[in-house]
């Protein structure tokens, strides 16, 4: 009797253990697809943010133009859509950048609100009026082959996904 009490215990605990895992894996693994339909508030970006900060997570296509860097932050590089090197940025404190040809860096917080442009060049914060609207616009040029290259999940979990990032991304 015992050991039928424990041993009911124990699948329980491994199925459980097994599906949290399960799903924790597919939603890290998809979450580029989940961002294109979750819901967000005006001027963040959830299919930005997830292509850099799962970088290790997601499909990561063999593209001609474009490198990827693990190492330390995650880097997307492209220069198949403009003929410059172009590259978006992770940085694990939480904030997003994206180089310009080498001369500008365009950053923006953890929710994707732009704060400034450092100008390589002077090595100063430009003073300039930036349109944050065709800096976003390029950015997704430089991902878009990795989010189009991303499978639709085998079990959709979008509405887990939506419950879990909806403080994030509203």
């Amino acid at each position: 009797m015992l050991k039928k009490v424990f041993l009911s215990v124990f699948v329980v605990v491994l199925v459980s253990a097994f599906c949290l895992g399960y799903g924790m894996l597919n939603l890290k693994m998809n979450s580029v697809y989940y961002a294109q339909y979750t819901p967000h508030s005006e001027g963040v970006e959830p299919v930005l943010m997830e292509v850099v900060s799962n970088l290790h997570w997601i499909y990561t296509p063999d593209a001609k133009g474009i490198k990827y860097d693990y190492d330390g932050n995650n880097i997307i590089y492209n220069t198949n859509f403009s003929g410059r090197d172009t590259a978006f940025t992770y940085y694990y404190r939480g904030e997003y950048e994206y180089y310009d040809n080498g001369s500008l860096t365009y950053s923006f917080d953890n929710r994707f609100k732009f704060i400034d442009v450092w100008n390589q060049r002077t090595l100063k914060i430009s003073a300039e009026p930036v349109d944050v609207s065709a800096v976003k616009r390029d950015i997704f040029r430089v991902v878009q082959p990795v989010v189009d290259a991303q499978p639709e999940p085998f079990f959709n979990l979008q509405w887990i996904y939506d419950w879990v990032n909806k403080d994030r991304f509203n």
